[in-house]
């Protein structure tokens, strides 16, 4: 009797480590397309991530086309640091003097407003404007006949006493 008892133990342990090998093949089966699926996602995701920086792109040179366009060649608070960006070339130079963008600790969000930049790193806002008004002015008295900006000397030394 003992040795059936074994004999019986054996086969059902026999049948259970089939059973756990199915399993665990299965689970293998799974978890490769579960990493497929994941890649697929990640893929997805990056490609609207790229799309949305695209159209949040056209939307800002449209937005400055317009106002140029339009005729108002004036940097406002509700503009967005892309859209500063795009209006003249120079921008980028005069929001590093203020130390929006250009290293680690002073970096802002294309798709952030002036307004919220300045406030976030404790920036003079009308300072700021000001001197972006500045370039336009420069390129309005001395714009060519296409219409292109035109650099204006700026200094790259700051004295303050």
């Amino acid at each position: 009797m003992p040795t059936i008892v074994a004999w019986v133990a054996l086969v059902i342990a026999a049948v259970a480590m089939g059973f756990v090998w199915k399993l665990n093949s299965e689970l293998a089966v799974a978890t490769r397309r579960l990493d497929r699926y994941n890649k697929a996602l990640f893929d997805a995701n990056d490609e609207i991530r790229r799309l949305r920086e695209g159209v949040e792109e056209e939307v800002a040179q449209l937005r400055v086309a317009l106002r140029q366009q339009q005729g108002s060649n004036v940097f406002t608070p509700e503009m967005t640091v892309r859209e500063v960006l795009i209006a003249h070339p120079q921008a980028e130079q005069v929001l590093a003097s203020f130390h929006l963008g250009g290293c680690s600790h002073c970096a802002v969000e294309p798709g952030e407003r002036l307004v919220d930049a300045c406030q976030e790193h404790g920036v003079d806002l009308q300072a700021l404007v000001g001197n972006l008004n500045l370039l336009t002015q420069g390129r309005q008295s001395i714009e060519g006949g296409n219409g292109a900006p035109q650099l204006v000397k700026l200094p790259n030394v700051a004295l303050e006493f």
